[in-house]
């Protein structure tokens, strides 16, 4: 089993995925709630230039300091101890309202673009055919709740400071050239006044140590992208784990899935030491820059303060611009990391966002002949129209299916179950892949799959699921609930519990057909949801369906031969020896539409007997 993201595409520039992920994530500053965006974005500004106005305060405060040591002026001392404690206190209250804003700013941004993302994945069956064709967009789950929070929350993180580093240069530039005076430069006898020469000095220092730091850090941003991968490759097998914990439980399957998961740990672990064998060179190297800057500008200016060219306090403040100044151009060595990560989730955000947007561009461009197409009609009837089932591949699966199915007939759809499936999938639109026209009429149509969807909360919100019905009163929902032999669990309507977890398959599928009852859809696809159960009880379910539901045609596949004593028509997929599936009708089938009442009191019984002995959900 390879990991879901192991085939991957090359990267796209630095440039285009900028451009692409700030249109993806733009409309946020334009939409409903820009007013509260742009004024956290200027609040966040107006505070950075107050820290950066802190910072000028605080450099001034120590070329004050020093001179005052100088003089060995106590009083001098005691003041600039007061103005010290002022300082301090402005820059917590300002780093503390700007964290608190800034943490705004990143939530609102992640909760919107969470929003898009969400909607433009789940919507019209895009996250199944998407789940279907191969490229760089798995582990959709993983892109939207943590390569969406990295991104928003780095790319505010980097704005600000930035920002701050801008305000910061240009700040600490101006006092560092006043500071630096002109410095005397003999060159072959050629003898000039070098104005601000710290300034250049700043620049020279910083320039050469970025270039130095991009050329030691190049490998990072492939690094955090291969680890952002394998990590959300991990988290979905482990995922998969636990969804099937039931099943590998009872294949005692234990030591195959450890052994498969400790596996896929072997490239976290590897991608951790190449991303740690990256950062480990970076901070060597700046760890030597940053220490070399605290020092450097003092050396080079300690000629003129023993010249008396300057004061200490004027020395000390020359130190601690340069650092400034130097600190702002290092912009890039201090981010590189972050930057890495910034640009590892934002194009695994591009590349689900881009996925299902080419996918519906591809469908909606793509002619009849090249996908089957689903349309509606005001007529009762549901047509097949030369109808081709391929896979996902276009490798065809069956060819030439043309049939109609008029109102309130009950068909049973059998042999090849693959087909038959997806022929079900195809109408109600899910499955594109094929040719074709199916004409679907406007009234209510349901499909009831193999394994039900149970979302997460109450037995109620499952029973109502996806939308509530007109009638949906309790009375209602115990006596659907006593219709489908599961009375025993009238008590626990609104008792909170992973019904999946709990709940047979069999009285899952009956969860199933109890929707359909609530629901009272008047066309019904039922694929293979009483694979579950006996062939009384499938019967049994089948027939109150037909009672409580006369006027709603039935499509079934099943494979049971008993249900041939209810369905008035039955229809075969059978493989040639092509390989091609082809469609046949029985013309010999018997019908049969009342049931035997014995049967369904056997059937009842028989279902009562089996829940009252059930362990587990009962007794909660």
């Amino acid at each position: 089993m390879q990991p879901p993201d192991s085939n991957r595409k090359p990267r796209v520039t630095s440039i285009g995925l900028t451009s692409d992920f700030l249109h993806l994530a733009r409309p946020y500053w334009g939409g409903p709630e820009r007013w509260t965006a742009w004024f956290l974005l200027i609040a966040i500004i107006v505070l950075a230039v107050a820290q950066v106005l802190l910072a000028i305060r605080l450099n001034l405060w120590n070329a004050d300091l020093f001179d005052a040591l100088e003089r060995r002026s106590m009083e001098g001392f005691m003041r600039q101890v007061v103005v010290f404690v002022v300082i301090v206190l402005g820059t917590m209250a300002v780093n503390a309202v700007h964290l608190h804003l800034k943490r705004k700013l990143q939530l609102g941004w992640r909760e919107w673009l969470t929003a898009r993302l969400v909607n433009e994945w789940m919507q019209d069956g895009r996250q199944f055919r998407l789940a279907m064709i191969p490229g760089n967009h798995s582990n959709p789950d993983g892109r939207i709740a943590e390569d969406i929070r990295i991104a928003t929350e780095a790319a505010v993180d980097l704005f600000h400071s930035l920002i701050y580093c801008i305000l910061l240069l240009v700040s600490f530039i101006g006092i560092l050239w006043g500071l630096s005076g002109s410095l005397p430069v003999h060159v072959d006898g050629f003898e000039f006044d070098l104005p601000g020469h710290m300034v250049w000095l700043a620049f020279l220092y910083s320039g050469v140590g970025s270039a130095l730091a991009l050329f030691i850090g190049r490998t990072l941003v492939s690094a955090a992208d291969l680890r952002q991968t394998v990590e959300a490759d991990l988290r979905y097998a482990l995922g998969r784990s636990r969804e099937n914990a039931e099943a590998i439980a009872i294949a005692r399957g234990e030591a195959d899935e450890r052994g498969f998961l400790l596996r896929l740990f072997s490239p976290v672990a590897e991608s951790w030491h190449n991303q740690t064998s990256g950062l480990r060179r970076l901070i060597l190297f700046s760890s030597a820059y940053s220490t070399v800057a605290t020092v450097f500008p003092i050396l080079v200016s300690t000629p003129r303060y023993l010249l008396g060219e300057i004061s200490l306090g004027g020395l000390m403040q020359t130190a601690q611009a340069f650092q400034q100044a130097t600190s702002a151009l290092s912009w890039p060595i201090d981010n590189f990391p972050r930057l890495a990560e910034l640009r590892a989730s934002a194009e695994r955000v591009l590349e689900l966002h881009n996925a299902v947007t080419e996918t519906e561009a591809r469908a909606a461009a793509e002619q009849s002949a090249q996908r089957i197409i689903v349309a509606t009609s005001e007529k009762p009837v549901l047509f097949f129209h030369d109808v081709t089932l391929a896979e996902p591949d276009q490798r065809i699966l069956a060819t030439g299916l043309s049939l109609s199915i008029q109102k309130g007939e009950r068909v049973l759809l059998t042999g090849d179950q693959h087909a038959a499936a997806i022929l079900c999938k195809a109408v109600a639109g899910v499955w594109p892949w094929g040719s074709g026209r199916i004409e679907v009429p406007v009234e209510p149509l349901a499909l009831l799959p193999q394994r039900p969807y149970m979302p997460p909360g109450t037995l109620r919100h499952a029973l109502l699921y996806p939308e509530t019905p007109t009638q949906a009163d309790d009375a209602t929902l115990a006596e659907t609930l006593r219709h489908v032999g599961l009375e025993f669990l009238v008590p626990q309507l609104d008792a909170e519990a992973e019904l999946s977890q709990i709940l047979s398959p069999g009285d899952l599928q009956r969860i199933g057909f109890a929707r359909l009852l609530l629901h009272r859809p008047s066309w019904i696809l039922i694929d293979q949801a009483t694979d579950g159960m006996d062939e009384q009880s499938e019967l049994a379910l089948m027939h109150i369906l037909g009672d409580m539901l006369p006027e709603t045609t039935i499509l079934a596949v099943g494979h049971h031969s008993g249900q041939n004593g209810f369905f008035t028509r039955h229809l075969q997929l059978q493989r040639s020896e092509a390989g091609m599936v082809l469609l046949q009708e029985d013309q010999h089938h018997e019908t049969r539409t009342t049931p035997p009442k014995q049967r369904l009191g056997l059937a009842s019984r028989i279902g009562r007997l089996i829940d009252l002995v059930r362990a587990g959900f009962g007794e909660g």
